[in-house]
């Protein structure tokens, strides 16, 4: 259990939140109360639901991830993964007095080592190389199956996954998620439709 939290006045006007729908808005306080004393968690959309909206139909699985994407997109959080699961990490954290120690991995730091960054870049280039030779493995740039659309769940710099923090794989990996969600809500759909139909 997290101990007591309070939100602050000035978490309605960081620049980096106004500009996103008042549900995002929620959800972000919402993880705030759900986060460790790190400001961390591991990511799992049924008990995000029941903890932050348990009440509320209108929220899913994909909205969360939706909402999670969005915050991560506007700096607010960091959606990262490690050893094959994927976590949150609260950015703006306040200093906790007597932290208990987190159980949860440290998000990957947003200037990690220029190596990594070099190794990346040099991926990229070889991978566009081999694309521009007819190489290619099908993806696109953003890391898409070409045929199926369907987003790659790990980051260029890791193609086979990694067990180190890797805040890309953990977006990738989220993204992915929410395609296979949306992907299987159609079936569904699809289903229903032709056995209404008959």
């Amino acid at each position: 259990m997290t101990r007591r939290r309070v939100v602050t006045p000035d978490g309605f006007s960081r620049d980096e939140l106004l500009s996103l729908p008042p549900a995002v808005r929620l959800t972000e306080i919402g993880l705030r109360l759900y986060a460790d004393d790190h400001g961390r968690e591991k990511v799992n959309q049924r008990l995000m639901l029941a903890r932050l909206y348990p009440l509320d139909e209108d929220m899913t699985e994909s909205t969360i991830d939706e909402h999670l994407l969005m915050l991560d997109d506007a700096g607010a959080i960091a959606v990262y993964d490690a050893g094959g699961d994927t976590f949150f990490s609260v950015l703006d954290w306040p200093k906790v007095d007597r932290p208990a120690d987190s159980r949860f991995p440290p998000p990957p730091l947003a200037n990690d080592s220029r190596t990594d960054r070099d190794r990346f870049v040099a991926g990229e280039r070889e991978r566009e190389r081999e694309g521009e030779r007819g190489w290619g493995d099908g993806r696109d740039h953003a890391g898409t199956d070409r045929e199926s659309g369907a987003p790659d769940p790990f980051c260029p710099a890791h193609p086979d996954g990694t067990d180190d923090p890797c805040r890309p794989c953990g977006v990738r990996r989220l993204r992915r998620k929410k395609w296979d969600d949306e992907q299987m809500e159609n079936a569904r759909r699809s289903v229903r439709f032709e056995e209404d139909e008959s």
